[in-house]
């Protein structure tokens, strides 16, 4: 028997918040006493899959997992359920600016679902995991549920264009200004050179790029982690991606998502949702309600956001140091 046969109770899988929570707690204990171990033993077995300390910690993607596998337990009884809770999944990631941090939780997906950051889907089978979260860093965002597996290893090392616009979207959510390390240089690079026509463009003319060609081509030619494009820089990008000579380059999955990018800047900048600046402030708090309160949703603002958009820090001999100690 594997969890691929195993399925939550009746309406498990609707709930949400406290009730998920005190039902995962519930079925700990009476799976505790049919297996014959203590509940808080129990759950730190199960709770060593997702890489959390306690029950607590963990949110809803996390306590629908534990559920699956507390009925797991209910079905092996008191038999070979131990040695299969310290099963382990390793993960080859890329090495020097694209490593990202070693994924909290992977596994093979149960069923059908969608990336918590890209939106795209994914089907039963396909290995997919959960980010792992920095607990000194303010948790003001909605956190990703379940990334496929491009979003969870690969986005950094072979960054797409939708990659490098999702970065926009999130470094100005949660911060002002981005960072790009040198693979999405080249991408945005490429992308700002794909036609003549745009340095000609309006936006362009307002506000020339000329110089962000220049650091964007550095970049990627030394392989840096990191350049810094400050908040007005990344509006005229945008903008000039818009134009018709950029847009007709790019497939419907990328012209949706900067059509959302573009809409959301726009609303932080006007205000269009009334958001009481007395009340949430200019930052992050502000741009959150805003996009909670927006007219017309976007697959953005359907997934939340934002996150810690990071990846492993490269020291000056290129030696990666250990994500988990960062």
């Amino acid at each position: 028997m594997t969890l691929f046969d195993i399925h939550l109770g009746t309406g498990e899988e609707d709930l949400v918040g406290a009730v998920l929570r005190a039902r995962a707690a519930d079925t700990a204990a009476s799976v505790s006493a049919l297996v014959c171990e203590a509940t808080e033993d129990l759950l730190r077995r199960v709770l060593h899959l997702t890489n959390l300390p306690r029950l607590s910690a963990a949110d809803d993607h996390d306590l629908r997992e534990v559920l699956r596998e507390l009925r797991m337990c209910e079905q092996e009884g008191k038999r070979g359920y131990k040695a299969r809770l310290r099963r382990e999944t390793r993960v080859d990631r890329p090495e020097g600016i694209g490593r990202l941090p070693r994924p909290r939780w992977v596994k093979s997906a149960l069923s059908a679902g969608t990336c918590g950051l890209c939106g795209d889907g994914y089907a039963a089978g396909d290995m997919i995991g959960r980010a792992h979260l920095d607990p000194k860093l303010p948790h003001y965002f909605v956190p990703m549920g379940w990334l496929c597996w491009h979003c969870l290893v690969r986005r950094r090392q072979e960054p797409t264009r939708r990659d490098v616009t999702l970065r926009f979207f999130h470094g100005l959510f949660a911060h002002e200004g981005i960072n790009l390390n040198g693979h999405e240089c080249d991408v945005l690079l490429k992308w700002l050179t794909v036609d003549p026509a745009l340095a000609t463009s309006k936006p362009w003319a307002a506000d020339p790029l000329e110089q962000t060609l220049v650091r964007l081509g550095a970049n990627a030619r030394e392989g840096r982690p990191s350049v810094w494009l400050a908040p007005q820089t990344v509006y005229t990008i945008v903008a000039v991606l818009q134009e018709p000579a950029a847009m007709g380059n790019l497939t419907a999955q990328e012209q949706q998502v900067l059509v959302a990018v573009a809409q959301h800047l726009s609303e932080w900048e006007t205000n269009s949702a009334d958001v009481p600046r007395a009340h949430y402030g200019t930052g992050w708090r502000f741009r959150q309600r805003a996009l909670v309160l927006t007219e017309h949703p976007t697959v953005l603002s359907r997934l939340g956001g934002p996150f810690h958009l990071f990846n492993c820090k490269v020291t000056a001999s290129g030696a990666l140091k250990d994500p988990d100690k960062l």
